[in-house]
């Protein structure tokens, strides 16, 4: 599910105000009117110095604990579903399975649920539709473990791949995320090469986007974003124009090749 987290800065500030708060009890006022018996002033300011710089070595260790990757409040991003989009494209999943495996499917997606996953909270919301066309295992053992081939896997998934995708249709490639290493997905000229486990994340559109031809940008929130992938829900106004003109042309390209 696509969402949205708070600030680094919100998420630090919560850690800190309960150290804050102690601090702040020990330096109250009625607590100073305690000390105040003494008629060195001075004592007072020193005692309240070293309060705060209490806090602020207590404060250390936190700052930056929370400010590596908490997650506070995400906010879901609503489905939107429509009956009828301006656009559909086909898609085409291939389980990617080695020699041991063989046709017997290693992998437990349930393909309507992912359909719905990508409409809903992705595509359908820009008037396009991705339609199932079909879904095939493929025994390839270079693809199914890509960890024999670290450092190029982009080429090895775009030669291994060349002769199984269909050019009128998005060819998604499924394989085990424990085949891989460093890696969510891959996409371009419309395949894309997904691990198992980041099948239901801003991983899958972010791929398919590049399979449309789109390319990283630096804009939060950003489904092209390559750096918050937690908070990438969208794709800006260019970018669905670039979208739908690569759909028109997969789909110009099936209609003239069933015809011959």
């Amino acid at each position: 599910m696509a969402k949205t987290t708070k600030p680094t800065s919100y998420t630090v500030s919560k850690c800190i105000d309960p150290i804050k708060k102690i601090v702040n009890q020990t330096i109250s006022t009625n607590f100073i009117n305690r000390l105040s018996g003494t008629k060195d002033n001075s004592y007072i300011d020193k005692f309240i110095v070293t309060c705060k710089i209490v806090l602020f070595i207590l404060s250390l260790p936190l700052i930056l604990s929370c400010s590596t990757g908490d997650e506070l409040s995400a906010v879901p991003v609503e489905p939107i579903f429509v009956d009828s989009p301006e656009r559909i494209v086909k898609i085409k999943i291939i389980y990617v399975e080695s020699n041991e495996s063989g046709n017997k499917s290693s992998y437990d997606l349930n393909e309507k649920e992912f359909m719905d996953y990508l409409n809903g909270y992705y595509f359908h919301r820009l008037g396009i539709g991705l339609e199932l066309e079909s879904s095939m295992n493929m025994v390839n053992e270079d693809l199914y473990d890509l960890r024999d081939n670290e450092g190029s896997e982009p080429r090895t998934f775009f030669m291994q791949s060349k002769k199984s995708y269909d050019q009128d249709k998005i060819n998604i490639y499924i394989i085990k995320r424990s085949n891989i290493r460093g890696i969510a997905g891959i996409g371009r000229d419309q395949r894309v090469l997904l691990t198992d486990e980041n099948l239901f994340t801003s991983t899958t559109p972010h791929e398919i986007g590049h399979a449309l031809g789109l390319f990283h940008i630096h804009e939060t929130e950003n489904i092209m974003n390559s750096q918050e992938r937690d908070s990438r829900h969208h794709f800006n106004a260019h970018q669905e124009e670039k979208i739908k003109k690569r759909i028109d042309q997969i789909n110009l390209f099936g209609k003239i090749s069933h015809t011959h």
